[in-house]
């Protein structure tokens, strides 16, 4: 039996359901993500993407079914104790008047201080660390209503860095950047991944992002998994016509296409072409 198939998941949906009145948005979901991979979830809009990720995140009351952070139960861990473990960012944080991007990165540290307990030197180091590796240091002292739409993603991070958590949840991180600050942000994720071992549930809307980061993709469709496994396993042509409703073709980079490379054509409903560049 191989090590994947062992070990115990970051975290899992068993049977989740989440319904708002009528309206399911959520549907019998099964579903897993591994301990030191990136997982993204993809789908159209209103397949229920960011439902899932707040449902495992714990930030989503289900209408039935369990979610289980390292096989425990949420139910059975404290506020305190999942903010010690989990990270989040939501896909639209509402920005605190008056708060500064040094504050808000401190705000990651609460769940590890003690009851009004004063910021260590660890504290402080953790803080620094995050603003740098996301290059703001320079902005620090700027409250965050008076930074760019990028800026701001890239200190809500920061703050989620510096909690220091084991399994970082974020909602379409890339939002709101430009295509320098995307590459920049899903490198940062990679390092964070590949050198420290944080597990990462991202939701991304680009599927040559998803191709470029995955290590394991959840394909939604209507409130449900239409398919899981790895990027070349799952963004297929049939698959992503039934996920989102348009014939897509996938072909081999015409540069790169002995390492594995590709390129997505739309050719349905879009008239979007991107170019996708990950190693097989």
């Amino acid at each position: 039996m191989s090590e994947r198939t062992t070990r115990i998941p970051a975290v899992e949906a068993r049977g989740l359901t989440v319904a708002y009145g009528d309206a399911l948005a959520l549907s019998d979901v099964n579903v897993e993500a591994h301990q030191g991979r990136i997982t993204v979830i993809c789908g159209a809009n209103g397949s229920g993407k960011s439902t899932l990720l707040k449902g495992l995140a714990g930030l989503e009351t289900p209408t039935s079914g369990d979610i289980l952070l390292s096989g425990q139960p949420l139910s059975e861990l404290s506020r305190r104790d999942i903010a010690r473990r989990v990270a989040v960012m939501s896909q639209s944080p509402e920005v605190p008047t008056g708060l500064t991007v040094e504050e808000l990165v401190e705000q990651g540290r609460h769940p590890h201080r003690p009851w009004l307990g004063r910021i260590s030197a660890r504290d402080r180091s953790l803080i620094d660390s995050a603003i740098r590796r996301v290059d703001l240091h320079h902005l620090r002292q700027r409250e965050l209503a008076t930074l760019s739409g990028g800026e701001r993603q890239r200190a809500w991070v920061a703050m989620a860095l510096a909690q220091e958590p084991q399994l970082l949840f974020l909602d379409e991180p890339t939002s709101f950047l430009d295509i320098r600050h995307q590459a920049e942000l899903l490198t940062l994720l990679r390092q964070l991944n590949r050198q420290e071992g944080l597990t990462i549930v991202a939701v991304l809307h680009d599927l040559n992002q998803v191709m470029d980061i995955a290590d394991d993709v959840l394909l939604m469709c209507k409130g449900r998994v239409l398919a899981t496994g790895t990027a070349q396993q799952v963004l297929t042509a049939d698959l992503l016509e039934d996920a989102f409703g348009c014939k897509v073709d996938i072909v081999p980079h015409p540069r790169d296409g002995e390492r594995g490379y590709c390129l997505i054509d739309w050719v349905g409903n879009t008239d979007a072409t991107g170019t996708v560049r990950r190693e097989a």
